[in-house]
């Protein structure tokens, strides 16, 4: 093991938990109190390994009982950190024994104008070839309605033309219980056309396309409750974790998977879905306990704030939750107020701290500068900036779209990329899934790179740039590499490959500020 690691511990005594210890070769890490009402305790120690020397050592878990009484385990572990000096000039250092997150999807809402352009049978084919294979996308968000809860489908009734769609926007949120037994499911009460449609027309296109390229696609299924009803989920832990089996258990038998990750609920600090920390910890805690008991796996994404600001707050709530941060696979937020670098660091802290990922998973205009940062301080392995695509009704290219359709002449729509989304792609398409990001240092600030190395091997470093430039990358394993830029001018610039011999620098240039990448071929 390198760097900083997370250490869980786990205890259990019938008498009562007092305290909790870490130590290294018997030298004290951290300890941490419990209380002695609690028989069934994890803990979790954020251990910095670079104190050490390399080589063996003994890491030691004591719980302390409400008695007094001790218990000891210990685990031998190595350690490995080779640190490199900061390079100086124009020159990036790579480090691949400083190892970071790894890496685990480019995503967009499943949003791509199906329900809108008459357009859609004309262009839907070509945009998922282009999202999967020029851009990199591979991870959805697929939005489940609160509303989806009701005996009536009002999803449906739109789509057949029965309603207007202003008429159904004003029930999509609408939550009828299904009956008063939340260990109960009434099929009648459920209905889940809206979110077959979006699996139908969105999710399979793109996981046929991934499987094609032996990639897989991440479902991530986001809770959205942005109403109000006289029943509520958020009141009511043990009926959201019923909604919550009805979804999988309905996913299973029709589609025959399930999500990935579950994002709890949509934006919980916002008026209009209005959720408490302690109301998203309940629920997470419980709806995987009916997880587990109905023998799924729960993996949630939470705490999606809009806010940035407000996530150390609901993460916090979730670890004093008793039994709730093991169903936690990733910690999300947005960008839109409260993204500071002290922010970002606190989430990032906390990622460490509990073993989790971290993803950024929505801001309307976020651009290259954003995720860069994200990926850097805030430790994301997934990002997103909002919808696969739109028509040109939707208005200009704001970010709002990886994708602008001009759907003018339907028999013929043209798909254009976003603006933002060219600097994008300097990023999603060569960093995959499963890569890992390991230490990249650099001797001028005006080239900040990001370092990579693929599932398959091959090392990936991006730079962003302040202006143009030359530079060398040192630490680059032998072999060919191919180098492409985009400027605000200039968009896929390929150059010619690069043949790095063992122990040679690779040299590289970038005509102007942008994003420069190098890949293994």
């Amino acid at each position: 093991m390198s760097g900083q690691v997370s250490v869980a511990i786990h205890s259990n005594d019938p008498s009562g938990i007092s305290r909790v210890d870490l130590l290294c070769d018997n030298v004290q890490i951290g300890s941490i109190p419990v209380s002695p009402t609690v028989i069934d305790s994890v803990v979790y120690f954020a251990w910095d390994t670079s104190s050490l020397a390399n080589g063996k050592h003994i890491l030691r878990a004591k719980a302390v009982n409400s008695g007094g009484a001790q218990t000891t385990i210990d685990r031998p572990v190595v350690v490995r950190n080779f640190p490199i000096n900061t390079p100086t000039g124009n020159t990036i250092a790579l480090n691949p024994y400083v190892k970071y997150q790894t890496m685990r999807g480019w995503e967009a809402t499943d949003q791509a104008g199906q329900l809108f352009s008459p357009a859609w049978n004309n262009y839907k084919d070509a945009l998922f070839d282009t999202a999967v294979n020029d851009l990199g996308i591979n991870r959805i968000r697929l939005e489940l309605l609160s509303g989806a809860e009701n005996p009536v489908d009002y999803f449906a009734q739109w789509r057949a033309g029965q309603i207007t769609e202003s008429q159904y926007n004003a029930k999509r949120y609408e939550i009828i219980n299904d009956d008063a037994d939340p260990n109960h499911i009434n099929p009648s009460g459920f209905k889940f056309s809206q979110l077959d449609s979006s699996i139908n027309n969105v999710v399979l296109p793109m996981k046929q396309r991934l499987a094609a390229r032996g990639e897989r696609l991440w479902v991530n299924l986001n809770y959205v409750d942005f109403g109000s009803s006289t029943f509520e989920h958020k009141t009511s832990p043990a009926e959201y974790a019923e909604f919550v089996l009805a979804t999988y258990q309905h996913m299973q038998s029709v589609f025959g998977f399930v999500p990935d990750t579950w994002e709890v609920v949509l934006e919980p600090d916002t008026s209009t879905a209005n959720w408490s920390a302690v109301q998203v910890a309940a629920a997470i805690k419980t709806a995987g306990d009916k997880l587990v008991a109905n023998g799924f796996t729960p993996s949630f994404t939470a705490p999606s704030v809009t806010s940035a600001s407000n996530a150390p707050s609901y993460i916090d709530q979730i670890s004093q939750t008793n039994g709730a941060m093991s169903y936690v696979s990733e910690f999300s937020y947005h960008r839109y107020t409260g993204a500071s670098g002290s922010i970002l660091q606190q989430i990032s802290d906390r990622a460490i701290l509990y073993d989790k990922r971290v993803g950024m998973l929505e801001w309307i205009g976020a651009d290259y500068v954003a995720l860069h940062q994200d990926i850097k301080q805030g430790r994301n392995s997934s990002w997103q900036q909002f919808c696969l695509a739109g028509p040109i009704s939707w208005g200009p290219d704001s970010g709002d779209r990886y994708f602008v359709i001009d759907d003018s002449v339907p028999a013929s729509p043209v798909i254009t990329m976003g603006s933002k989304t060219k600097f994008l792609t300097q990023y999603f398409k060569f960093i995959r899934a499963g890569s890992r990001r390991i230490q990249a240092l650099s001797g001028n600030q005006n080239f900040d790179p990001l370092g990579f190395v693929n599932a398959n091997g091959k090392y990936v470093v991006v730079v962003k740039a302040g202006s143009g430039g030359s530079f060398s990358i040192q630490g680059l394993p032998p072999g060919t590499y191919g180098i492409t830029y985009t400027t605000a001018n200039e968009y896929g610039v390929a150059l010619p490959d690069a043949s790095v011999t063992p122990g040679q620098a690779l040299s590289a240039s970038i005509p102007a500020f942008g994003v420069i990448t190098i890949y293994g071929r």
